[in-house]
């Protein structure tokens, strides 16, 4: 049996790297990638840069006497949920207590490390992607919390496969609009014109690995991408997934206990990072204040499974009403349109995502306006119409 920990990233922070990395040699050959930080303050650098499945934290550390007490509430203040592991030494009981007491998930002592820590990983990682699925509905957007809670209700070994290769692209779709909103475009190598009239799961992947590639990235496309694929290597792996679908949808192979592994892996791990890091809200602003400082943006964020969620946040630019926006705190508000757009009607507000292009009689032109997708379980509305949502803007990347 494979162990949980096999292409996990564990972060450890501690100051004595020589004894860590003797510490922490059963979780390498157990297939965990790991990286160590001498004190609190690279860690918290490297866990801004890369996502991270587990921390593993010395209490007896810089940047203060207890640095890993510092260290907790660093990740408390930046709102990150990531299992960690405290490593404690004689005469740190108190802070052992402390640390639960700040969210730590677990802790061992130090001395039995060597017999305890490669199995206490393996539970923490093990229970962590266990609830994963049930936890990242909750806190993602909505585009991508219904596919997996349609997934999760999913029974059927076959259906469930094809339900989780739906998140998968649901995952990508999502990536990419996210990534094409950056007001700065760059052009996008290897993309074809013709892939973006009628975007299919590999034109998602494309796009996203060529944002990717992009000078300044959007931050939460690069949050997105990185907890699916962080490095290139992993991408081969959502590769072989695409190329599963167009193998499935076109007849050449039958979803098969193989196939579900690899997906229902992929998406665990996926959903464990989100709902660890995830710090962004997506919605469509309904109303603003300004107090002289700040403008208060009242919006309907787009969240879970359910109806929109009424919320406050703070911005130091106006917002347009009516217009779905990227929030998150310290980062300027974004405009997600024209690639995902929002309509009222009878007192409910619904997202639509970019779906390609409505192709008529004439030939396609800057004018030719682009086709949505619901990403809700509502009825189909036809023709959505967006002042900017005409093929001018997928021109800007091509």
């Amino acid at each position: 049996m494979t162990s949980p920990l096999n292409g996990a990233r564990i972060l450890v922070a501690d100051d004595q790297v020589d004894v860590a990395r003797t510490i922490c040699s059963p979780l390498r050959k157990a297939g965990a990638k790991l990286r160590f930080a001498p004190d609190g303050n690279a860690a918290m650098r490297d866990m801004t840069s890369w996502p991270f499945d587990l921390v593993v934290v010395d209490m007896k550390m810089p940047p203060d006497e207890w640095g890993g007490l510092w260290l907790l509430r660093q990740l408390n203040s930046c709102g990150w949920r990531v299992p960690v592991l405290v490593l404690s030494g004689e005469g740190s009981k108190q802070q052992v207590i402390e640390s639960l007491r700040l969210g730590a998930t677990d802790w061992i002592d130090k001395d039995a490390a060597d017999t305890e820590l490669l199995a206490r990983c393996e539970q923490i990682l093990d229970d962590s992607l266990e609830s994963s699925l049930d936890a990242a509905s909750g806190c993602l957007p909505t585009p991508l919390a219904l596919r997996f809670a349609r997934y999760t209700r999913t029974i059927d070994p076959e259906k469930k496969v094809i339900e989780g290769l739906h998140a998968l692209e649901a995952i990508l779709r999502l990536a990419a609009q996210i990534g094409l909103s950056n007001p700065a475009p760059s052009l996008l190598s290897g993309i074809a014109a013709e892939r973006l009239m009628q975007p299919s799961m590999g034109t998602w992947f494309a796009l996203s690995v060529a944002l990717a590639r992009g000078s300044d990235p959007v931050p939460a496309f690069n949050d997105l991408f990185s907890w699916l694929a962080p490095e290139r290597a992993d991408r081969q792996l959502v590769q072989d997934l695409v190329n599963l679908r167009n193998d499935i949808a076109h007849g050449r192979a039958m979803p098969d206990p193989s196939a579900h592994r690899r997906v229902d892996r992929l998406l665990r791990i996926f959903a464990h990072r989100a709902f660890a890091f995830w710090r962004f809200s997506v919605g469509v602003t309904t109303s603003m204040t300004f107090d002289g400082a700040k403008y208060g943006v009242e919006i309907l964020a787009f969240r879970g499974v359910g109806k929109p969620i009424p919320d406050l946040l703070q911005s130091d630019s106006p917002q347009v009403t009516g217009q779905v926006v990227l929030f998150a705190p310290g980062v300027s508000p974004l405009s997600l349109e024209p690639w995902l757009i929002a309509r009222t009607a009878e007192s409910s507000t619904r997202c639509f995502q970019f779906d390609g292009v409505r192709r008529g009689r004439s030939a396609l032109d800057s004018s030719t306006p682009l086709k949505y997708a619901k990403v809700d379980d509502g009825e189909d509305v036809r023709d959505l119409d967006h002042p900017q949502g005409t093929w001018a803007a997928v021109m800007k990347w091509l």
